[in-house]
């Protein structure tokens, strides 16, 4: 993948100023003058967020810089707490490749420290387009044993990479998934569809751990996904605590149905 140069800040304004928005405008602002390190296709450059002055639309620009320094490889950027390997490779699979959006990539995990915090970064190419493919978390004082018939994701607090709505999607995906009724699913089957409905138990489980102490109710301000905030729009009553517990459950029923 080509990037164009920039060599100083005023050839990337130069740049973009010839070219047009979609509103015909070549007004911009940026927010922020600095840009982001990125790596995109094996190349790492400088993006920047311009917003056209009339229409308020996101304009996004990347160029490869000269300065030799632009081809070492950016200090890894921590995403936040992973409380367990199962809720790392859950986040991993929700973000889909940039280029393709692919979410498969092989993960390769090493231990890191960052800032001084041990981190486990994932590594590996894209499965679809090869683009490399990074997640760095910062881990745990205390490491959670996962136990291979009760699927849990993280202890008591509630997560810091999905919110309380990105939980509940889950758990629909999960549902839109698996069979609802056993009739006619061979001995496999059925163990496969009591494992999905326990997982997305814990999934529903972790969407309540986002209910505040003496609270009935998730609130709007701890939903800070759009995926999260588009779930609790579309239904705000399912983040109420019973409706919660009444959902786990629920799917939990339908495990021990499978189980049987």
């Amino acid at each position: 993948m080509t990037f164009p140069y920039a060599r100083t800040f005023d050839e990337v304004l130069a740049y973009v100023k010839k070219r047009r928005c979609v509103c015909r405008s070549t007004r911009t602002e940026i927010p922020n003058p600095a840009g982001e390190r990125v790596l995109i296709g094996g190349v790492y450059g400088v993006r920047y967020d311009f917003y056209c002055v009339k229409c308020a639309r996101l304009r996004e620009f990347t160029f490869r810089s000269t300065d030799p320094a632009a081809d070492e490889p950016p200090a890894p950027s921590v995403i936040g707490l992973v409380r367990s390997t199962a809720e790392a490779h859950l986040f991993m699979d929700l973000h889909e490749c940039e280029i393709c959006a692919e979410d498969e990539f092989d993960r390769r995990v090493d231990a890191v420290t960052v800032h001084g915090e041990l981190c486990s970064r994932y590594t590996g190419a894209c499965a679809e387009c090869g683009n490399p493919r990074e997640f760095t978390f910062r881990l745990p004082e205390e490491t959670l044993i996962p136990d291979p018939e009760e699927p849990s994701f993280g202890g008591e607090r509630p997560s810091e990479l999905l919110d309380a709505g990105e939980w509940l999607a889950v758990a629909d995906a999960i549902a839109a998934c698996t069979p609802a009724d056993p009739a006619g699913l061979d001995a496999e089957e059925r163990l496969l569809a009591h494992y999905e409905y326990l997982k997305a138990a814990a999934v529903v489980a972790e969407a309540r751990k986002f209910v505040a102490y003496g609270a009935e109710v998730v609130s709007p301000q701890a939903l800070w996904s759009s995926t999260g905030r588009a779930v609790h729009h579309a239904d705000p009553g399912r983040f109420d605590r019973r409706q919660l517990e009444r959902a786990e459950n629920v799917f939990r029923d339908l495990a021990v149905a499978f189980g049987d």
